[in-house]
C-alpha cells in the first residue's frame, strides 16, 4: 500500500541548516528557537529532536557549517593571482569580509554584544578551531611547524578576529568604506607573516597589495541566503 499523499518528506540536512542561519539572522542567537527553525525548515520540533541533541548542537553544527562553506568561499580569490604569501593575505581579508557582512554576524553584534566580545576572546570554541586550522594550512602553512607557526597563525587570527566579527556602521558609500577595512586588515596581515605593506612579492609579480589602490579586485558581495 502506498503512502499517505498528506505525509510531507523529511527536509535534508542543508534545508535545516539553512533555516537555521535564517532564523539566527531574524531572532539573534539567544533568541532563536526549536520552533522557529522547525517551521522555516517545514518540518516539526520532534523531527529536529529525533536529529539533533539538543538546540545549541543543532546551532553549532549549522554555524559550523556555514564557517566552511565561507571559508572555502574566501580560497576562491579573483582575478590574477599574486604569489602565494600575498595570496594568503587575500584569502584572509576576503574571509574576514564574508563573515563581517553575514547576516547572521549582524545578528549577533545586534542583540548579544557579549558574545561577540566573548568569540573574539576565546580562542578554545569549535569555531576558532576550524578557523586555526584553516590558517595553518592556507595561509601559514609555509612555516615551520612547531612554535613559529602557531605564533604567527595566533597573531593571524587574533588581528582578523575584529574585523570579521564587528559588522560595519552604517555608511554613506558602503564600497570606500569596505575598501578602507580591507586596506586595513591587509596591512596588520602582511605585518603579521613578515611582509612589509607594500611588499615586494606583489610588486614584483605587477599585482597590487590586497586591500585596496587602483586595479585591485573588486570586493566580493555579501552572501545571499538562497532558499
Amino acid at each position: 500500500m502506498s503512502g499517505s499523499p498528506h505525509l510531507q518528506a523529511p527536509p535534508g540536512m542543508a534545508t535545516v541548516y539553512r533555516a537555521t542561519l535564517d532564523a539566527l539572522a531574524a531572532y539573534g542567537p539567544r533568541r532563536v528557537g526549536v520552533t522557529h527553525i522547525a517551521r522555516l525548515a517545514g518540518t516539526n520540533r520532534p523531527f529536529l529532536y529525533r536529529n539533533w541533541a539538543s538546540p545549541r548542537v543543532l546551532l553549532r553544527d549549522a554555524t559550523l557549517h556555514e564557517l566552511t562553506r565561507l571559508l572555502d568561499t574566501a580560497r576562491e580569490v579573483p582575478g590574477p593571482l599574486p604569489p602565494p604569501r600575498c595570496c594568503a593575505v587575500r584569502v584572509v581579508v576576503r574571509a574576514a569580509r564574508l563573515l563581517r557582512e553575514h547576516p547572521v554576524v549582524g545578528a549577533m553584534a545586534r542583540t548579544e554584544p557579549a558574545l561577540t566580545y566573548a568569540a573574539i576572546l576565546c580562542l578554545t570554541t569549535v569555531w576558532h578551531q576550524k578557523a586555526w586550522h584553516w590558517l595553518g594550512e592556507h595561509v601559514t602553512g609555509h612555516l615551520p611547524r612547531g612554535s613559529e607557526q602557531d605564533t604567527v597563525t595566533l597573531s593571524v587570527l587574533t588581528a582578523a578576529m575584529p574585523y570579521a566579527l564587528i559588522p560595519s556602521q552604517s555608511s554613506p558609500d558602503p564600497a570606500v568604506e569596505r575598501a578602507a577595512i580591507d586596506r586595513r586588515l591587509s596591512q596588520v596581515v602582511h605585518a603579521c607573516l613578515g611582509l612589509p605593506p607594500a611588499c615586494s612579492d606583489c610588486a614584483a609579480a605587477g599585482t597590487p597589495c590586497p586591500g585596496g589602490g587602483p586595479g585591485s579586485p573588486t570586493a566580493a558581495p555579501p552572501p545571499r541566503f538562497s532558499p
